[in-house]
């Protein structure tokens, strides 16, 4: 792949230095699809701006008053997924990038259905970000058509992802110490077969979270490993699935993997309020899997952050924000809802927060905890479009709270994935 650097004054701003953005991490990267601007979700007109390239950004911290900190290149990326479009490696130097759909032609300018007409993805770009200032794009390598969600062990041994081709709908690949793919297992033979959108690690290094898409099901595979060796031979089913809802996205595990959290999206269901679900996943086989609690949040939740110490859930709730600018059902504020995790699995509310901004997706906890970064794919604004980075300050205890903080970055439009490097 060509390696491509563009000067950053053109697209990437740094606002409000009269507050310094607190935020303890060494750096954000964040991925932005140029392919069309968020209302072509609705209406499926593209309105992409001619020459603009999908991106990879990195944002070294602390931040200068400069532009020397942030970087981009080129990466084919796609908005199309449920927010697991990129994964980072466990030692923070290699960034894996999901292509869920390849880059559309400038000439192209709407499309009657998104999901049959957008050019098909296959493969996975890998960056070295080791020095986060000066990202370098290594290689590619296929996965199966239309890849739509990819984790990383966690000790960075092993990639799942889960892709729309018949026969690859889900594959662990094992990784060489360089990163490189070398050897695939598929998914085992007594998985009912269907559609899988979604796949998570376990924290433990030996179960896999995946969901069938038409049954809207989530499941649990076990790793069976070789003893001398200690690498994956084969994936098994653990327990039987669990319903979640009516249209389930991306999940994570608790950092002690305790639990198990999901949205219900609630697509199609116009109006109504999404869902966080609380499951748990009994890990030694001995009794079902399932549901502890559930929870009401905004339209469309599609991405959430968890807390470093596993205690506060961050809900993005994208509304109707991504309606087409003239629709009378167009929301022009998105909003956070933050959501307390109990010992024993409860979710209490404490709040929603409203912000302007589109498509929120994406978000991450600073390693402290008490900071949050949000992804924005666009603003309300005319004349040239920008994505962007908003930040929040995040009070702990039994009484929570958020709040905005007076600092932002413009990133290119389309920023849909970021991922924190602590």
């Amino acid at each position: 792949m060509k390696k491509f650097f563009v000067p950053l004054f053109l697209f990437v701003s740094i606002t409000s230095f009269s507050q310094n953005l607190s935020f303890e991490a060494k750096g954000i990267i964040a991925i932005s699809d140029a392919d069309m601007a968020a209302s072509a979700f609705a209406d499926g007109k593209l309105y992409k701006e001619k020459g603009a390239k999908d991106a990879f950004t990195t944002i070294k911290l602390p931040l200068e008053k400069s532009y020397d900190e942030v970087k981009s290149a080129i990466v084919s990326n796609s908005a199309a997924n449920h927010t697991k479009a990129m994964v980072v490696s466990n030692t923070h130097h290699l960034a894996y990038v999901v292509d869920t759909r390849g880059m559309v032609a400038d000439n192209v300018s709407e499309l009657t259905n998104l999901n049959r007409e957008l050019p098909a993805g296959g493969f996975i770009t890998v960056v070295d970000i080791a020095d986060i200032a000066h990202p370098k794009v290594l290689y590619k390598f296929p996965t199966g058509k239309n890849p739509i969600g990819i984790d990383i062990s966690p000790k960075g041994e092993y990639l799942v992802l889960c892709t729309e081709e018949e026969g690859k709908e889900l594959q662990v690949l094992e990784l060489d110490p360089a990163g490189k793919p070398i050897r695939i297992i598929h998914r085992p033979q007594n998985l009912p077969a269907g559609k899988i959108s979604d796949v998570s690690w376990h924290p433990n290094d030996n179960f896999i979270a995946f969901t069938f898409d038409e049954t809207k099901e989530v499941g649990l595979l076990k790793t069976t490993r070789d003893g001398p060796t200690n690498k994956i031979i084969r994936l098994e089913l653990q327990g039987k699935p669990v319903k979640i809802g009516t249209s389930p996205g991306a999940g994570q595990f608790t950092p002690d993997g305790k639990f198990y959290i999901i949205p219900d999206l609630k697509q199609g269901e116009e109006g109504t309020d999404g869902e966080i679900f609380v499951i748990k996943f009994n890990l030694d086989g001995a009794s079902d899997h399932s549901p502890l609690s559930r929870i009401k949040v905004g339209q469309n939740p599609e991405g959430f952050a968890i807390s470093p110490d596993g205690s506060l859930i961050v809900v993005a709730n994208i509304k109707k924000t991504y309606y087409a600018w003239e629709s009378a059902d167009l929301t022009r504020k998105a909003s956070l809802s933050l959501l307390r995790l109990t010992p024993d699995g409860s979710l209490l509310p404490h709040g929603e927060y409203e912000f302007e901004g589109i498509l929120p997706k994406s978000l991450s906890f600073d390693q402290s905890g008490k900071n949050l970064a949000v992804s924005v794919y666009d603003y309300f604004s005319y004349g040239k479009h920008f994505g962007g980075v908003e930040f929040w300050k995040v009070t702990q205890g039994d009484k929570p709270s958020l709040q905005k903080q007076d600092f932002k970055l413009f990133l290119p439009r389309g920023c849909h994935s970021i991922r924190v490097i602590k």
